[in-house]
């Protein structure tokens, strides 16, 4: 994990790595096992530089860490959260469907929009597995989905970026 983001963990929080490694996991329990079934959810305020800007550093940050904080406390004890920067947030979600999440943490995001935190600076990405499967057999293919990255990066990079 970056040391900037050491001091702001979360509840069920793990690291890019561990995300990446049960993500794939998840993937070959499915592939052995059609009946498991999970989902993957990407919260993204993917210009942090830009909202420290207007809205200034601190107050930015705290927003942030709130709507982290507040996401982790509508998860199961079951879901992953994982952080790639302080502004990215992934959601691994066994046996459950993305619009669950998406459906609890919307009063969340409105909460945070009220308060400074633009709606053209954040975006939500989602899929489940097998309904959203499109050949995908690696973590990193999925990543690489629902960021929209170039291929040739790692996993780990792809959720970090």
């Amino acid at each position: 994990m970056h040391d900037h983001l050491s001091n702001y963990t979360f509840k069920q929080e793990v690291s890019p790595d561990t995300f990446a490694y049960q993500t794939d996991w998840m993937l070959r329990w499915h592939a052995r096992d059609r009946q498991m079934t999970f989902s993957l959810v990407l919260i993204d305020f993917h210009e942090p530089a830009a909202l420290g800007n207007a809205l200034g550093a601190p107050y930015a940050m705290n927003l942030l860490r709130r709507v982290g904080r507040e996401v982790t406390e509508t998860l199961r004890c079951t879901d992953l959260f994982c952080r790639s920067r302080v502004s990215s947030f992934w959601v691994l979600l066994p046996q459950g469907h993305p619009n669950i999440v998406l459906n609890k943490i919307e009063p969340i995001l409105s909460a945070a929009r009220a308060d400074g935190l633009e709606a053209s600076a954040m975006r939500t990405s989602k899929l489940s597995v097998p309904e959203d499967l499109n050949g995908e057999a690696s973590a990193l293919e999925l990543f690489k989905r629902l960021t929209g990255s170039r291929a040739g990066m790692s996993a780990v990079s792809v959720v970090q970026a």
